[in-house]
């Protein structure tokens, strides 16, 4: 777990870009400030250029960062978050932020109100169901979080900064070629070994456990043997069913719709014209007299020297742009196989040909209707939509209920039973989750108790659905009768991977004295298979997790071992593997010559963290920074405290 604290946390980008962190949870949806707890009041954790880190930011910070980790480990709790060092980091963090960000003014940097601008408008939290950005909406998240427009700006302001800044940094120059060979032959570098299994299956006891030890062991693992937290929740669906009657089209909306686009139903003829233009008139004459005569256009065309070309599907109102007005009109008054010109056109003298007339009839009111009306029923469906959701959503920041708004608007409220967080229902078994459900669950299950209801969208532009949550369930330890068989199990397999380890352990010593493999196999006491060999290549075992296929541990360990060196190793099924490592062929850089420039390109992007984490240590010790030791403590006191 400390290591993934260590990759969350360790990125110059978490650390040094945490402006926006709280803005970031409180439109995502995590408990604002006012709901955070306490975190030493007004006390001063830092200071950076005179100005104050309160002890109640920093208590915020932190928490916001353990709700963020705690969509992707739900195990995360906040002693764990401080164990691992999350909370030095997080102030570290803040501090540097702080640092740049005055550091940065201090060089120069500035910004205007139209950026801050446009980075509020494109934040997906301030957007209305329609997917556009809202005032309203805006000021009603920022208001339930207890935060000012001002200290908003404020937070973008500073980001902005902090991103003149670092940014360049991570655009310098390449690693040199001759630092990237090293690496780029340990790419090619190829190991032979062997690999020895102990399958559990043939170490496994005979015997049976005791109701004792079964009991002992349902105790022990408790955890293992606890549903999770289930949850009941109520919601409200809206969509298409319930507006039908609004987005039904008046006779006069039809029509005004029919006046407006009268272009789409009037009568179009299309026609297909041959034409050849000729730099002069006589020139056109003539070819004009050839076609007559009974000559193609393409031959009239070449042996005047020229080429002839076929425009289909044209209308009027097209070709006048393309041949002006004299031969659009004289070529669309005559019939289907009729020659017309020489015209002086655009380009030159027309000689034309209808070579096909089509036609569309226009048509009236009453038959376009059919086409226009689902066009205004989408239309007004979208409004009806909208003014809803926003009717709702405006209940929601007045303070309204759930049951007072769903009154309000005629909605019917249901309830799921109790779920867990992939839909299954713990006291139904069978019950399958309704689409309307499936899109509610994931904001089901990241909600707290007493948060508002919430608008959810069901399918986008179509359905949606007031939601809160209307209880939770606690984990619950299930009955030793209902989870004995998986005890039992449980319990089987923990005693062969003991003896299976126990095992293996003796024969990696064994081999790390210098017996080979094979024998001290024999030796073990138990009839294991025999001996495998093992082969691979560094840059084909990379590409294979590249590529999201799994990595046998056994050829894993290889490349972590020295020759003649035994490591042991689990697999995915719980069996162990003595893995041997025998001979190591360095690579050959002249069977892959383009793998320097890549490594060049990956060693780049490996060390842009480490100038951007200089650029922040340096801007820091240009700027005054106090830290206050007691008020900081107290501090992670509070946080470790359980609410």
């Amino acid at each position: 777990m400390i290591s993934f604290f260590r990759r969350a946390l360790s990125s110059w980008i978490v650390l040094g870009l945490l402006g926006l962190i709280m803005v970031a949870f409180i439109i995502t949806g995590v408990e604002s400030p006012s709901m955070l707890g306490g975190g030493g009041g007004g006390a001063t954790v830092a200071k950076v250029d005179g100005k104050k880190i309160s002890a109640l930011e920093l208590t915020n910070r932190v928490r916001n960062q353990i709700d963020g980790l705690r969509r992707e480990r739900p195990e995360i709790d906040a002693q764990s978050f401080l164990a691992s060092g999350g909370f030095e980091q997080v102030l570290s963090g803040m501090i540097n932020a702080r640092a740049m960000e005055a550091w940065g003014k201090e060089q120069g940097f500035a910004l205007s109100k139209r950026m801050v601008d446009a980075e509020i408008a494109g934040m997906q939290g301030f957007r209305n169901v329609a997917g556009q950005f809202d005032e309203n909406v805006m000021r009603t998240v920022l208001a339930q979080a207890r935060i000012s427009e001002k200290e908003l700006r404020a937070d973008i302001a500073g980001e902005i900064i902090r991103n003149q800044i670092l940014t360049p940094a991570a655009a310098l120059a390449p690693v040199p070629s001759k630092m990237a060979r090293p690496y780029a032959a340990l790419l090619m570098e190829v190991r032979e070994g062997s690999v020895g299994i102990i399958p559990l299956a043939l170490v496994a006891s005979k015997t049976p456990p005791s109701e004792a030890d079964i009991a002992a062991a349902y105790k022990a693992n408790i955890a293992t043997y606890t549903r999770p937290e289930a949850r009941i929740l109520r919601y409200a669906a809206f969509g298409e069913a319930q507006l039908a009657d609004k987005a039904k089209p008046t006779e006069q909306e039809i029509a005004t719709y029919y006046r407006e686009n009268a272009d789409s139903f009037a009568a179009r003829e299309t026609r297909t014209i041959a034409q050849i233009i000729a730099p002069t008139q006589q020139a056109g004459q003539t070819i004009a007299a050839a076609v007559k005569g009974g000559a193609t256009m393409a031959a009239a065309a070449a042996k005047a020297g020229l080429e002839a070309s076929t425009i289909a599907d044209q209308q009027k109102k097209d070709y006048t742009e393309s041949a002006g007005a004299a031969a659009a009109d004289q070529v669309f008054a005559a019939a289907k196989g009729a020659v017309v010109g020489p015209i002086k056109g655009a380009f030159g003298w027309y000689v034309l040909k209808v070579e096909g007339v089509a036609g569309k009839p226009g048509k009236t009111l009453d038959q376009a209707r059919a086409e226009i009306l689902p066009v205004l029923q989408r239309q007004k469906m979208q409004e009806a939509l909208s003014d809803l959701a926003g009717k709702i959503e405006d209940a929601i920041a007045d303070g309204s209920s759930f049951a007072e708004i769903a009154a309000a608007n005629k909605l019917t409220i249901k309830e799921t039973p109790a779920l867990l967080s992939n839909g299954t229902a713990i006291d139904q078994p069978g019950w399958k989750a309704p689409p309307e459900v499936s899109a509610l669950l994931k904001t089901g299950f990241e909600a707290a108790a007493d948060d508002r209801p919430t608008v959810e969208t069901v399918i986008r532009d179509q359905s949606y659905a007031l939601m809160n949550v209307a209880k939770i369930i606690p984990p619950t330890p299930l009955p030793l009768a209902q989870v004995r068989e998986a005890v039992v199990r449980d319990l089987v397999v923990k005693r062969a991977q003991q003896r299976a380890k126990a095992i293996g352990d003796k024969i990696v010593a064994a081999v790390n004295a210098g017996t080979p493999l094979g024998k001290a196999m024999a030796d073990s006491g138990v009839a294991l298979p025999p001996v495998q060999p093992s082969r691979a290549r560094q840059l084909d075992i990379i590409r294979a997790q590249q590529a999201g296929q799994p990595i046998p541990e056994p050829l894993r360990a290889m490349f972590a071992l020295q020759p003649s060196k035994a490591r042991l190793v689990t697999g995915d099924q719980g069996a162990y593997f003595v893995t041997v490592l025998n001979k190591v062929e360095r690579g050959d850089l002249s069977q892959a010559a383009a793998l320097v420039g890549v490594t060049q390109q990956e060693l780049t992007r490996s060390y842009t963290p480490e100038l951007g984490d200089q650029l922040i240590r340096a801007a820091r010790d240009e700027v005054d920074v106090k830290r206050y030791p007691d008020a900081i403590a107290a501090t992670k006191r509070q946080i470790a405290t359980p609410q």
